[in-house]
């Protein structure tokens, strides 16, 4: 059952899925992979784990996790746009990864998974685009197991005021702007990135809704500037 945000966000992205990872290069200024490097270095579970990677999109983080995991360890992403996981599965089978991981058609709010099933779980840059917060973090923490991480990747409001002027100059002005110059979709699809990045919730409060769901030691960990928080607690 979708409501109307998770319609909107699934008939977005279905539009430009081959043409995801430029917009986030663009959106990260080419950041994104170190910031994909500390969630797996944060999250990564043991030898023969399996992670469970929420809103996967083209499977970038699932393919880093895929790359460091040894034994019988694996991923899973879940994602709802079903043209996001073909592009999933196509790259990553490519570079042969792609016995490592299994693609779940699926909303985060409702993961079809037992209860423990998963060493760790992630979410990234995609915490904005779910419909129910707490729900999502409820149900990666359900189905992580005692002492898995359950660990947020997302962009932030960064604190330094200089810099917001020009972040949020480049997030409504010129990012859209290069957007419609390329096509209408890419013009909608970062009309909306940018307005979701500015009501994005802080790092503070991520760890608060973390600390709801009963992980432990939940924190925020502040990235390139602020303009991402890596937020993570561990199931008890």
């Amino acid at each position: 059952m979708f409501d109307a945000k998770a319609r909107y966000v699934r008939s977005l992205f279905s539009r430009v899925p081959l043409e995801y990872d430029i917009l986030l290069g663009l959106l990260s200024f080419a950041q994104d992979r170190r910031w994909r490097g500390y969630v797996v270095g944060r999250a990564r579970p043991s030898n023969g784990g399996r992670v469970l990677d929420v809103a996967t999109g083209t499977g970038l983080l699932a393919a880093d996790f895929a790359r460091t995991l040894t034994g019988y360890g694996y991923v899973v992403g879940v994602d709802l746009t079903l043209s996001m996981l073909k592009t999933a599965r196509w790259r990553l089978n490519s570079k042969g990864l792609g016995q490592k991981v299994d693609w779940v058609l699926a909303r985060a709010e409702n993961l079809p998974f037992r209860d423990g099933s998963f060493g760790s779980a992630s979410i990234s840059l995609a915490l904005r685009n779910v419909s129910d917060a707490p729900k999502t973090f409820g149900e990666m923490s359900r189905t992580t197991g005692p002492g898995g991480i359950v660990i947020s990747l997302d962009f932030a409001r960064p604190p330094n005021r200089l810099f917001q002027v020009f972040y949020y100059d480049y997030l409504l002005g010129l990012f859209p702007l290069f957007g419609r110059m390329v096509s209408e979709d890419w013009g909608r699809t970062l009309s909306y990135l940018g307005r979701s990045i500015l009501r994005a919730r802080t790092g503070e409060q991520i760890a608060t809704l973390l600390s709801r769901e009963g992980l432990a030691d939940a924190r925020s960990v502040p990235l390139t500037a602020g303009i991402v928080c890596a937020v993570y607690g561990k199931k008890r």
